[in-house]
């Protein structure tokens, strides 16, 4: 009795042993193989061929750069080149995307003008009054200088062209091949601020001097007019798309989908590449920097009013629609119209 016993534990026991180590079903195989394998921009291999891959790049300017991510904002009081370099925001990330690998610098300040900037006397009222900033700027060699001009009353045409020359100077010194674009800010065509309207004229003059024009802020205001159309776009589209909060104390500065655009442009600019097609996932994955969370953004910029920005960035009819937008921005030269 007790022999047959143990001969009953001893076949219970091996027909648990093999159930345990039994295979997983057909089906728990085939959901495990076709789970999604995420590519991280700096898990993409380097092109060592990309026109961008080594080279140096720098964008000067305020807020209406580094605001929707473009670089990623920094504190003022941080001056310093070494610190200002290797910037993670999303014109980095779009480089990566493609193969490159590119040094980019951030010398955005808020409330800057490109006269505190290079004017060796800053006066911007950030604590930093009196700052010789160029001064910080102890390796000016670059291949690619984006400028972006302060957009206040007291900034004409006149000082415009003053500064943006002054600017290209500097660089020009340091690398008589250097490419220098002009980014055009939301601010400059808004219906609701005229006074800056002024400049496009003269943007024509700026392109004769050799300096490149992508007017992200012209896309962003006809579409939130209605006189660009988004193709294909499932979404509807308001100044909250683009711009933070109108009902804040702001109302103008752009948002990450703004950011993205300003970068994008910003990459095609240089390299000739159409952004239509282009990767955009990583502009608002937070694993490859907390900035990228449109949670968090939202929570911080749009707490009266609501935005889309986020749904926009989810939608792929959107997102190839306003690339196609952007393609068709930088050929056709708005500023030419005036």
């Amino acid at each position: 009795m007790k022999k047959r016993i143990a001969i009953v534990l001893l076949l219970a026991m091996l027909a648990c042993l093999c159930g345990c180590q039994q295979k997983p079903s057909q089906t728990e195989t085939t959901e495990a193989t076709t789970e999604p394998v995420q590519i991280l921009p700096e898990e993409v291999p380097i092109d060592e061929g990309h026109m961008l891959h080594d080279k140096r790049v720098i964008f000067i300017g305020n807020s209406y750069t580094h605001y929707g991510n473009c670089v990623i904002t920094k504190d003022v009081q941080i001056q310093d080149q070494i610190q200002r370099n290797n910037d993670l925001g999303y014109f980095y990330q779009i480089c990566r995307r493609q193969g490159a690998k590119p040094q980019v610098t951030n010398w955005t300040y808020g409330t800057h003008s490109l006269e505190d900037l290079f004017g060796g006397n800053c006066a911007a009222g950030k604590g930093c009054d009196g700052v010789d900033h160029k001064r910080f700027l102890k390796d000016p060699y670059y291949d690619y200088v984006f400028l972006q001009e302060h957009t206040g009353s007291d900034i004409g045409p006149a000082d415009l062209m003053i500064n943006v020359d002054r600017a290209a100077a500097f660089f020009r010194e340091a690398n008589p091949d250097v490419k220098i674009i002009l980014l055009v800010p939301f601010r400059i065509y808004d219906a609701q601020y005229q006074t800056n309207r002024t400049w496009l004229p003269f943007l024509k003059e700026i392109e004769a001097k050799g300096i490149q024009i992508v007017e992200w802020g012209a896309l962003v205001e006809d579409v939130i007019q209605g006189k660009a159309v988004v193709e294909g776009g499932q979404q509807t589209y308001n100044r909250n798309s683009f711009i933070v909060d109108q009902s804040e104390i702001d109302g103008y500065h752009q948002n990450m989908l703004a950011g993205y655009i300003t970068a994008q442009m910003a990459y095609c600019a240089i390299t000739g590449e159409a952004a239509e097609g282009m990767p955009y996932d990583f502009c608002t994955n937070s694993a490859i920097h907390t900035k990228f969370s449109t949670e968090a953004y939202e929570a911080k910029h749009y707490t009266r009013s609501g935005t889309n920005m986020a749904s926009i960035f989810k939608s792929e009819a959107d997102m190839l629609g306003l690339q196609k937008l952007m393609d068709q921005y930088l050929a056709e030269k708005y500023y030419l119209t005036y």
